[in-house]
């Protein structure tokens, strides 16, 4: 195989990746956007389609967000632009009446305080546990990476994510709650 063809599969494996990491973000943020949310599949769909479709225009290094963010934004417009030429002006109204609801009520995924707690528990965890959390959820290394480079296997580093995620999470609400938790 000539390198080319190697750096070809690489990028190919690289976008497959992301794809995946950013599938329920997208889809999360295509179901807000989406006027009828019947159309968030197809609107995620779509962009991840034209994600690909340039992949060679995209600094894949960075964070991806943003981008994937303002993709989902112009793909549920047009789409939505898409369906109105098809759909009685009744209806047009009433989808825009509710779009306009839920685009004045902001929805905030955690609290400050549910922030604060878990930046507290953060700094309980000893620096191993905080180096694999930053690893996976920062630097988007997968477990069979961060098995690789500490040699042991991946089902161990998904245990140990697993026993983390839940450590923090009884943390948290042990924290907001008002018990301690250590």
């Amino acid at each position: 195989m000539d390198v080319e063809a190697s750096s070809v599969m690489d990028r190919n494996s690289q976008i497959e990746s992301i794809v995946q990491a950013q599938e329920g973000f997208v889809k999360a943020l295509a179901l807000k956007l989406a006027p009828v949310p019947g159309f968030a599949g197809d609107i995620a769909q779509q962009v991840f389609l034209e994600f690909i479709e340039k992949r060679d225009k995209w600094d894949l290094a960075g964070d991806l967000k943003p981008l994937l963010a303002t993709m989902t934004r112009n793909v549920a417009q047009r789409y939505w632009r898409e369906r109105c030429k098809a759909m009685a002006p009744e209806m047009i109204a009433l989808v825009e009446e509710i779009k306009n609801l839920n685009e004045r009520e902001e929805v905030a995924w955690y609290s400050d305080e549910e922030k604060k707690a878990l930046r507290r528990c953060l700094d309980k965890l000893p620096e191993k546990s905080k180096s694999i959390l930053k690893m996976h959820y920062d630097l988007g290394v997968t477990s069979v990476d961060m098995a690789a480079q500490m040699q042991v296997r991946a089902d161990a580093v998904r245990r140990a994510l697993f026993r983390l995620r839940y450590q923090l999470r009884k943390c948290v609400e042990g924290s907001l709650s008002g018990e301690s938790y250590a």
